[in-house]
């Protein structure tokens, strides 16, 4: 069970969220903060593994120094930042902070929920609706070498299809949460593996997280097409 604390300043979105999103499964929200003064207090009390943390809150100065606090803190809490904007600057202070994830609050839930699950598990999750020059500011801040193990040369599409391939999640559960068919993520899982140079999905997950890929064991090239 992922443990969340939701900072926003809007009392509605954190009664939203609080109930949905233990709804989707393996998340349970512990706490919630309305401004950068109650927020301390929070995280403290309850230690998250992850803090959904509004861009623009009351009484939050520096928004880096923020995220980069919290990081040095609580060094197993990571954070996902929500915004309502679609923003390189917003993506360059949140990651220099050492934010893991970007999210924009018009995302549907289950996003926001994979968002959750990805940055939990150790990845990082940008909103496929951003661009991809955002995604290759949280990769080059995090330090993964994007131009060795091929994670910049994917499309939008194709990173959200490899961040479900790290949640561990089938063909069929990939095609149903994308509302496409099984045989377009074989196309692109083939399309994925051939970019990062992997033979498998566990490989093609160790990438995604900044890891070796070579630490997969081998596997024939079919099993793209496994469930």
């Amino acid at each position: 069970m992922i443990r969340v604390v939701v900072a926003d300043d809007h009392a509605m979105f954190r009664e939203m969220l609080k109930i949905a999103l233990p709804r989707t499964g393996q998340i349970e929200v512990v706490g919630e903060a309305g401004d950068g003064q109650e927020l301390p207090n929070v995280l403290y009390r309850v230690r998250p593994d992850v803090v959904l943390l509004d861009y623009k809150m009351p009484y939050v100065r520096d928004f880096t120094a923020l995220v980069s606090d919290i990081r040095r803190e609580y060094s197993e809490t990571q954070v996902v930042v929500l915004s309502g904007f679609a923003s390189e600057e917003i993506a360059t202070r949140a990651a220099e902070g050492g934010a893991r994830g970007y999210v924009l609050k018009s995302t549907r839930l289950s996003g926001v929920a994979d968002a959750i699950r990805a940055v939990g598990a150790g990845g990082i999750w940008i909103d496929p609706e951003l661009p991809r020059r955002v995604f290759d500011i949280f990769q080059r801040t995090a330090g993964t070498n994007t131009r060795v193990n091929g994670l910049a040369d994917l499309t939008r599409r194709e990173r959200e299809v490899l961040a479900t391939v790290a949640q561990g999640s089938s063909n069929q559960e990939i095609a149903q949460k994308l509302c496409i068919s099984e045989q377009t993520v074989k196309t692109h899982l083939t399309r994925i593996f051939a970019k990062l140079a992997v033979r498998n999905r566990l490989a093609a997950a160790l990438a995604y997280y900044g890891r070796d890929p070579n630490a997969a064991p081998e596997t024939k090239p079919t099993d793209v097409r496994s469930q």
